[in-house]
């Protein structure tokens, strides 16, 4: 399965957003904020539905994504797709329980809250499709898939990033809640920092995640952005120039902080997290030298397409540098800032890791 990041798939997530509020939203009777947009093409009667986290639908992350490749579906297929995000005491199963009895054709839970969910109704519901997105289901069920993405192998290559920008000779981390997804990010990202040391004779440090400990600076939650912010001025503080925030739309708290000790011009940058920040948060570009994807519109997109062609991919999906299901971004504005050096042994690096020749460990 070939995935990649397309002009069309990124446009995608752009037209996403205005089908969501061109159609109808609101409160829906299981108290959750909800969308809808129907196909017009040769897969009418087919109906992708969406649960998501109550960070909504244009959240420059996860959500966004998912939305853009049913949207992108509708597009391309004439799907109807249907959106359904928690809210108060409104809880997942809800939600998937009002899916199955609108007769979905396929239900699609986003992130590990999600995940009880699906494992329960795919059983019970052999006629419906079901895809879990960045967790793993521990059913069984034919009827079943998952979508994990191998996301320390994008890390690997933002922490060798951020150790050959770093001009303090420190880059710091950190994430929203300490969960695998986010460990992992996180962990390839050290380890990325130790490759450069190793190959370049430096000892460039970082901040923020100790991946043998596990131990370091997590904001304890999806959203509170003033936080991120606070963690990234400490870690400046600590002499960080370059942070990789793992936070998804706390990442704009690092943002601001980024930005107000000078930003670029003063050495100091960001790198965003899942999608390309320049992109799903163009205001933040200025201080974004990159971001380390996870790319759920495209793969999301690809087994969304199988499905409604009757080919349902059971089992687990992996998105990985070798097919595109995660990556580095351009660079963007900040491209001259970035050494055709660096620019040209980072190119290298993803064709090393990718082919295994170089592995995402721990760099003694």
């Amino acid at each position: 399965m070939r995935l990649g990041v397309t002009t069309a798939v990124l446009a995608a997530g752009v037209l996403a957003l205005s089908a969501c509020s061109s159609s109808s939203s609101g409160s829906n009777s299981a108290g959750g904020a909800s969308g809808t947009a129907g196909g017009s093409g040769g897969h009418g009667a087919f109906s992708a539905c969406l649960i998501i986290s109550a960070t909504g639908i244009a959240d420059h992350s996860f959500n966004q994504q998912a939305w853009g490749a049913l949207t992108q579906a509708k597009s391309k297929l004439g799907i109807n797709i249907k959106y359904l995000a928690q809210s108060g005491s409104t809880d997942y199963s809800t939600l998937g329980a009002q899916f199955v009895q609108q007769g979905c054709s396929m239900i699609i839970g986003v992130g590990f809250n999600t995940q009880t969910t699906i494992n329960t109704l795919a059983p019970q519901n052999p006629n419906i499709k079901f895809a879990l997105i960045d967790s793993t289901l521990s059913t069984k069920a034919s009827n079943a898939t998952s979508l994990t993405y191998q996301t320390d192998q994008a890390g690997f290559l933002g922490g060798y990033l951020a150790a050959g920008l770093t001009k303090s000779g420190t880059v710091g981390v950190y994430g929203n809640e300490a969960i695998p997804p986010v460990e992992l990010y996180m962990t390839g990202y050290v380890y990325g920092v130790q490759y450069y040391n190793k190959v370049k004779g430096k000892t460039v440090k970082v901040i923020g995640w100790d991946p043998v400990k596990k131990t370091g600076q997590f904001v304890g939650s999806f959203t509170d952005v003033n936080k991120g912010k606070l963690i990234t001025q400490a870690e400046i503080q600590q002499g960080a120039d370059v942070i990789f925030p793992v936070a998804g739309p706390i990442d704009a708290g690092t943002a601001t902080a980024i930005r107000a000790v000078g930003g670029p011009s003063k050495g100091y940058y960001m790198l965003w997290v899942d999608s390309d920040g320049c992109l799903s948060n163009p205001g933040d570009c200025d201080v974004i030298v990159s971001t380390v994807q996870k790319n759920i519109q495209t793969s999301l997109y690809d087994v969304v397409t199988k499905t409604v062609t009757g080919s349902f991919p059971t089992g687990s999906y992996l998105g990985t540098l070798n097919n595109g299901g995660v990556g580095l971004a351009p660079y963007h504005k900040l491209a001259s800032d970035v050494p055709s050096a660096l620019q040209t042994e980072i190119t290298q690096l993803k064709t090393d890791v990718a082919s295994g020749k170089v592995k995402v460990t721990a760099q003694g």
